[in-house]
């Protein structure tokens, strides 16, 4: 049988009761004549991923069935679930070439989500804790546990991969995860746009692209021909305009915002990201991650200046804005 011959099969989706984290992505399973292909596979503890094999059951299958296994990004609620499915199945694992070293290992996530900016500009707020001690695996074994894997094949902007009847053109699109990628059916006028777009807005950081990587990624999910955006958070998307504007104008406005406080005279980094967050408990992660993205960006726009690099660099406007 051709590929072009065969049918579209269509797109299960797992949806855990909750799109907050620290609850799984969703998870998405199509079918073929080999069996199941899924796409992500949620958090690794036993009870998230019990519900994930009743969801793979309840579509007729196993966990044993499932040859392809494709994952948007290496973060845990995508795949932690991933050595339970190893000791019940051999699939074909795909992810981004960015993403196959941090799957592999996981305390690489310590670079990427930049936990160095916590232990370099909030030292007197961990107390006698070791700063070298921080470690992300660390805070997500309560909440969402990690899994690592070892990927059988990696992806790039462009490819396409032929899965379940449908062609998913891989894009790449950071901000989030430096190779988060998102999967366009352009005959079925269907995105599944990972963490991207989607009930919430991600946060993002340098290392995963930043405030500028993921407009970049948002401008490249509005050049397509989209009829329905399935997220990795949230249920499906028909006003996909509406979404993504929204979620460009959640990154803009801290953007504006502080543009606007920096009007007013130099201010830190750590000011800036009071500033941005409010919420004491958000500022250590993901805030600083976020502020620092956006200075980063305005920096590369020649928009501000940094001052001083010292304990706590000191940002302001460019003289001739």
């Amino acid at each position: 049988m051709l590929f072009s011959d065969m049918k579209p099969s269509a797109i299960h989706a797992y949806r855990p009761e909750t799109h907050m984290w620290p609850a799984p992505a969703n998870s998405f399973l199509l079918t073929d004549r080999d069996g199941a292909i899924l796409i992500d596979a949620g958090c690794g503890s036993p009870d998230a991923y019990e519900k994930l094999r009743t969801f793979i059951r309840n579509h007729g299958f196993n966990v044993a069935d499932v040859h392809t296994l494709v994952l948007s990004h290496a973060h845990p609620d995508h795949m932690g679930a991933v050595p339970f499915i190893l000791e019940e199945a051999d699939p074909r694992i795909y992810i981004h070439k960015l993403e196959k070293p941090l799957a592999r290992d996981p305390q690489l996530l310590n670079r990427s989500f930049d936990m160095s900016l916590i232990t370099r500009y909030y030292k007197e707020r961990l107390g006698d804790t070791d700063p070298d001690s921080i470690n992300i695996i660390d805070y997500f074994k309560g909440l969402c546990p990690m899994g690592s894997a070892e990927a059988t094949d990696t992806v790039r902007e462009g490819d396409v991969l032929p899965l379940g009847g449908r062609r998913l053109r891989v894009l790449h699109t950071p901000g989030h995860a430096p190779g988060h990628i998102s999967l366009y059916d352009d005959e079925n006028r269907v995105l599944l746009s990972g963490d991207i777009i989607g009930k919430v807005v991600a946060w993002y950081c340098p290392s995963g692209g930043g405030a500028r990587g993921y407009l970049e990624s948002l401008e490249k999910a509005e050049s397509l021909d989209v009829d329905v955006v399935m997220p990795s958070h949230g249920e499906d998307i028909t006003d996909v305009a509406g979404a993504i504007a929204h979620t460009r104008d959640v990154i803009l406005s801290r953007e504006r915002l502080v543009v606007r406080a920096l009007s007013g005279g130099s201010m830190s980094l750590l000011q800036l990201t009071n500033l941005l967050f409010p919420r004491e408990h958000l500022r250590m992660f993901p805030g600083i991650q976020i502020a620092m993205s956006h200075l980063i960006k305005l920096q590369g726009e020649e928009r501000i200046e940094c001052t001083d690099w010292g304990n706590c660099p000191l940002f302001s406007l460019k003289r001739d804005m």
